[in-house]
């Protein structure tokens, strides 16, 4: 019977490319001059849900009503970190296996954004991995699991501490070392012609702190008299900072050869005095003195990073993109911009408060002027449906296992882009009337034909209960429809239902016309195939995929 109704599934679903061609009692607490509201309306409260958590649960709206979002948002930042590192250690190892694979890490992502109770952290920390990247696909980290979910549990770790701890953090961890070549990086020894590699000193700044231009505090470019972008760095700037980054390597090396990367990785790298350049460097006009030591080099590094001026406006606007908007107002940018340079207490670089901020400001609550439309990532949506059916393994350890054929097919995977510079870039904008305005719509940048294909077929998977590879099979995952199958045949309460657990009860008339027409084409005796069809319609609409800001 889905037949019937694939081609008005396909245009629910193709709209979300042809989005590239039409367009689709008061507290003041860290919000940068935008006082926190009493309390939220309905649509306030789901939008929070979708932004802070990897989806709400079917008990999750009632839970944030009871508390009060408020209490809610302080429950979150309280909440005892859950480390992947542990649960991965937690899994037995399966017989022909001496360690961990990169599917096993994939299933602890999987594992974990779906069922720990610090979900504003684990959602926040996600956001971090897509700023401050690194791949299985580089340097030697493709067989080093262990090291990789240590370097997420770093930014779990440090998701509502201060920048400045974070990339340190980011800098030091062997991980980042590898990835972005500053492990062994070493003084210049220009007559055997060598130099201290470039890669991490242009990365840290371009991509995670100040980036390539000036800007405003509000995030947008300065220019120059002759109306020109101005560069925030030079080359020069880009090879002091190398001399800066040099003499550091992992901690407890196993060998003694400089190139040898054996050692402990799960401790911060350590500086090696005779490696390091300690004569004096000039870097964004900072003097970093002859005869310090790596370790003071490194701090002053850090310190600089922090207190650039374009590193609040930078680092606030990329958070907002990936939990609130594609495209924030400049008034939107330059309030969190505040936060993340005085959090109230004079305190620079208070991640919490940023984060705060940007979920309770007037314009994530409200909405702007600026374009809503905002495609979840595909990792989110397809999180969004397992978190509202109760997904689980069925798999007694709780390993979700196929996790990396499913990640495949959306284009993403937890760690496990193809570069440096993410899945997708913050600028990304696809031709048509989003280019024309000005705006931008970065997750569109990996929605092909292929992963569009892929995606559907995977959502038509997981809509069955006994998915993936037969009811009796122990690696499948399980979603629970049985409350929605027993209100199938009121097809008036089965849609409201899908509407409260996948639509924020916002389902518009159209959608809930194609959904009605799917199940009163099926008999009563067909439950578990009408919430099926049914489920898939949603999934796969423009309205689950494309989160729109209150105008």
């Amino acid at each position: 019977m889905l037949k019937r109704f694939s081609f008005k599934l396909c245009i629910c679903f193709v709209s979300l490319s042809l989005l590239s061609a039409c367009g689709g009692e008061d507290s003041s607490s860290g919000n940068g001059g935008t006082p926190e509201p009493a309390s939220l309306t309905q649509d306030q409260r789901y939008d929070l849900l979708y932004r802070s958590t990897f989806g709400p649960q079917p008990n999750s709206y009632q839970e944030l009503e009871s508390l009060g979002y408020i209490n809610w948002l302080d429950k979150q930042f309280s909440a005892v970190p859950s480390l992947h590192s542990t649960r991965l250690k937690s899994y037995p190892l399966e017989a022909d296996k001496d360690t961990y694979n990169q599917a096993d890490r994939v299933a602890v992502w999987w594992d974990i954004s779906i069922n720990a109770p610090d979900q504003l952290r684990q959602r926040v920390a996600f956001a971090l991995s897509e700023i401050f990247v690194i791949s299985r696909y580089g340097a030697s980290l493709g067989g080093r699991v262990l090291e990789m979910t240590d370097y997420y549990d770093m930014l779990i770790k440090h998701a509502f501490g201060n920048y400045r701890d974070l990339i340190e953090s980011v800098t030091l961890h062997a991980a980042m070392g590898d990835y972005l070549s500053m492990m062994a990086n070493q003084k210049a020894d220009p007559e055997n012609n060598r130099y201290p590699d470039e890669n991490y000193a242009r990365e840290v700044m371009q991509l995670f702190s100040i980036g390539l231009y000036e800007l405003n505090s509000d995030g947008t470019e300065k220019l120059d008299n002759q109306g020109q972008l101005i560069p925030t760095y030079s080359q020069d700037d880009i090879e002091n900072l190398a001399r800066v980054f040099t003499g550091w390597h992992i901690a407890e090396k196993a060998r003694p050869s400089w190139g040898s990367k054996d050692g402990n990785w799960f401790l911060p790298m350590v500086a090696y005095p005779e490696r390091h350049d300690d004569e004096e460097k000039v870097v964004l006009g900072e003097v970093f003195a002859q005869g310090q030591t790596a370790e003071q080099d490194m701090a002053q590094a850090m310190d600089m990073l922090l207190n650039h001026s374009n590193t609040s406006p930078l680092i606030s606007k990329h958070l907002i993109q990936r939990l609130v908007t594609s495209n924030p107002s400049p008034a939107y940018v330059a309030r969190i911009s505040a936060v993340f340079s005085d959090n109230g207490e004079g305190v620079r670089g208070d991640l919490k408060a940023v984060i705060r901020g940007i979920l309770t400001d007037s314009e994530a609550l409200n909405g702007g002027d600026r374009s809503p439309v905002k495609m979840k990532e595909p990792l989110i949506a397809m999180t969004n449906f397992f978190r509202a059916f109760e997904a689980k393994s069925a798999d007694p350890s709780g390993r979700f296992h196929n996790s990396i054929d499913m990640f495949r097919s959306y284009g993403q995977s937890p760690l496990g882009s193809p570069s440096v510079f993410n899945f997708f870039s913050p600028d990304y904008a696809p031709n048509g009337e989003i280019a024309t305005a000005n705006d931008v719509a970065p997750e569109f940048e990996i929605l092909s034909w292929n992963n569009f294909i892929l995606t559907n077929n995977q959502l038509w998977n997981a809509t069955g209960r006994t998915n993936y590879e037969g009811e009796d099979n122990p690696k499948r995952i399980v979603i629970n429809t049985a409350p929605l199958e027993a209100i199938a045949n009121d097809h008036t309460a089965l849609i409201e239902e899908l509407e409260k657990r996948l639509l924020s009860q916002r389902m518009s008339e159209p959608l809930r016309s194609v959904v009605l027409e799917s199940l009163e084409s099926l008999r009563d005796t067909q439950q578990s195939l009408k919430v099926r069809n049914a489920l898939y319609i949603v999934v796969t609409s423009q309205e689950f995929h494309i989160e729109e800001l209150a105008q």
